[in-house]
């Protein structure tokens, strides 16, 4: 009988998976013999005074060996074959108490919470979600680039109780723009499908591209990171955070997009060096910018990013269109389809 355990950080509670039907979704693999069970890890939270947020960016800067699990949740997943996993963190202890484990399931788009070494230590197959909150980041980045053309923040005169004079001439115009994608995987693709209805020409910069999905949407792979800067009017980043592109986005890069230029990060603010974004804001280097993950979070008061006009910051909201448990569990299911009929699984992130 295989064992299917389902582990809650404290987001996602008992009452979210039952209310939604997640059990039920599990009743294909019927044929194959399961058990089904809900467990809640909230070690990485208490581990940081209980602040959710907090705990997540610090997974993703330090892994996950910091965490100190109680023995009631690792028993709890000591027999478990397969786990589901959101926002906590799988360490060297995770995988040495779960001795059966041969499928870890995460429903994020990344796995900076999960050891890999360990995993591949003890042979655990692990995979992401990379898909799950594509359709709401790819709608909230093409909405940031169209309030940075069309300066809303500065126009708009709700909650000013005055009327504004607007400044013909200033606004610019998506139609025959040039938006430079860093990054083609799926969320790229799915901006650069929203954004050909409006007429842009659209560049990517990805040396792992699908050079035949490329071709089939109209977009051409440039092959230089430079050259996806200079001709940038938008600089949409769509990249993966790994320790080789930490800060990727640098003063260097910066300094040869147009002045005009806009540049929107809804991917993860390890790829920017915050201070040269910052030095370029103030000195005009770049136009604008429109900034959905931070290094701290939330940012402190009196932040540069706070501050600046020519900044629209949001508080890391992309990815929260829709019912986010939904979208997340649909990749899991699918990969615990591949593992029992002995398919090839759609995102293994194992090497």
């Amino acid at each position: 009988m295989t064992k299917i355990v389902f582990v809650s950080e404290g987001f996602i509670t008992k009452q979210d998976i039952e209310e939604r039907n997640i059990p039920k979704m599990l009743e294909e693999f019927d044929e194959y013999g399961y058990e089904f069970f809900f467990t809640e890890d909230l070690a990485a939270v208490n581990g940081v005074g209980g602040n959710m947020r907090e705990a997540n960016l610090k997974l993703e800067k330090e892994g996950p060996n910091w965490v100190e699990y109680s023995s009631e949740f690792l028993d709890s997943i000591k027999e478990a074959d397969i786990i589901i996993m959101h926002y906590s963190g799988a360490g060297k202890q995770f995988f040495e108490a779960a001795e059966n484990l041969k499928l870890l399931c995460v429903m994020r788009s990344g796995v900076e919470n999960v050891d890999m070494e360990a995993a591949k230590e003890h042979g655990v197959t692990v995979c992401a979600s990379p898909g799950r909150a594509a359709e709401p980041v790819a709608d909230f980045t093409v909405t940031l680039m169209l309030a940075l053309m069309r300066k809303l923040p500065k126009t708009n005169m709700g909650g000013t109780g005055k009327w504004k004079e607007a400044v013909m001439g200033t606004e610019g115009m998506m139609k025959n723009s040039t938006v430079s994608l860093l990054g083609f995987g799926v969320i790229a693709q799915k901006v650069a499908l929203r954004l050909k209805g409006f007429g842009c020409d659209i560049i990517s910069y990805d040396p792992w591209a699908d050079k035949n999905i490329a071709e089939e949407m109209g977009v051409e792979l440039v092959d230089t990171i430079e050259e996806l800067f200079k001709r940038a009017d938008f600089l949409s980043v769509h990249a993966r955070l790994t320790e080789e592109n930490h800060g990727l986005i640098d003063e260097r890069l910066l300094s040869i997009m147009k002045p005009t230029a806009y540049l929107v990060n809804t991917a993860r603010a390890g790829l920017i060096d915050e201070k040269a974004l910052i030095h370029a804001l103030k000195n005009k280097v770049i136009a604008g910018a429109g900034i959905d993950v931070f290094l701290s979070e939330p940012l402190p008061e009196g932040h540069p990013f706070l501050t600046l006009d020519n900044v629209i910051t949001t508080p890391h909201v992309a990815g929260s269109g829709g019912d986010f448990i939904i979208r997340s569990i649909e990749s899991p299911i699918n990969e615990i389809r591949h593992y029992f009929k002995g398919e090839s699984y759609s995102y293994k992130m194992n090497k």
